[in-house]
């Protein structure tokens, strides 16, 4: 998932738990910052873990935590790019659905569902979206589904 991530662009995790991908991206210098979010608590601790260990090993201050749901703990376009992975296609569903104005202020979406990808294809199908790019993945024996997108009337590029 971050070869799909352009030099330069902030990410938000949702349902971050590990936190690996947006870690790895700082890291590399491919991203300037990343909010990790989760619903629950339990995962965004394993995220602050993760996180804290990366900032000993001088990458802190590029990471921010936010415990809530879906993209309701960001601002408008406050990312360029924003990732759901490992959740079931009817829930990443929901968490776009929940707030279209807030959905569409987003430019890419990097998406990879556990479960339900063809739910999910024909409801991006259906709302408009354009998927730019499709690819699998082996995730630990387990093929992944990865699903590069925008929503209709997401801004091309621009900065928030």
């Amino acid at each position: 998932m971050a070869g799909f991530v352009g030099a330069g662009e902030s990410v938000a995790d949702i349902g971050a738990d590990h936190a690996y991908v947006p870690i790895f991206l700082v890291r590399e210098g491919v991203s300037p910052f990343a909010i990790l979010t989760d619903i629950r608590p339990g995962p965004l601790g394993r995220a602050r873990t993760n996180v804290e260990k990366a900032a000993a090993a001088g990458y802190g201050g590029k990471f921010e935590l936010r415990l809530g749901d879906g993209l309701a703990v960001l601002a408008e376009g406050e990312v360029d790019t924003v990732i759901i992975a490992g959740l079931g296609g009817e829930t990443i569903i929901s968490i776009l659905e929940a707030d279209p104005d807030k959905t569409s202020s987003f430019g890419k979406y990097i998406l990879q569902p556990r479960t339900k990808i063809e739910l999910l294809d024909k409801w991006l199908d259906a709302a408009g979206w354009k998927a730019t790019e499709k690819a699998s993945a082996d995730e630990r024996g387990r093929l992944c589904d990865i699903i590069v997108c925008s929503p209709v009337g997401a801004p091309k590029g621009e900065k928030p």
